[in-house]
């Protein structure tokens, strides 16, 4: 059974205000999961089709969402731009970031995180993120 180290995922996101990247890691997030690909289908069923039966037929895929835990930190700055991009809309630049040396691989995108106020975990704040990429992600390595 594989086991999995604390810290092998992070979500880091783009501080620079120029066209070259400066990664941080989004403090506070506990877990990240998702980017997998839904069915390549689109829900054809209309009324001929029999009662409990669907139809479909072959379509494009959509881009998978990705989806965190985070602990809130008050007056986070970092925590303050994924909030910020929620409310005006505007996309963000982000990445999924796994493995560590030379190894590491990397996920950027952009998109308009949606954040929700979950249930305290160990008696802090914690919200639930989804990102979705706005056009499909490329897994890369990591430049050191």
């Amino acid at each position: 059974m594989a086991v999995l180290a604390q810290g092998f995922m992070k979500l880091e996101i783009d501080t620079s205000t120029t066209e070259t990247p400066s990664w941080e890691a989004v403090p506070g997030v506990f877990n990240v999961g998702g980017g997998g690909k839904p069915a390549n289908k689109i829900d054809s069923t209309d009324f001929d089709t029999p009662p409990g039966e669907t139809e479909s037929i072959p379509g494009p895929r959509q881009n998978g969402p990705y989806t965190f835990g985070m602990h809130y930190e008050p007056g986070n700055e970092i925590q303050q731009r994924l909030f910020t991009s929620e409310d005006t809309n505007t996309p963000v630049k982000l990445r999924i970031r796994f493995g560590s040396g030379a190894g590491a691989q990397a996920i950027p995108f952009s998109a308009v995180p949606t954040l929700t106020l979950a249930a305290p975990v160990e008696g802090k704040v914690t919200y639930d993120g989804s990102v979705e990429p706005l056009k499909a992600a490329n897994r890369a390595p990591v430049t050191p």
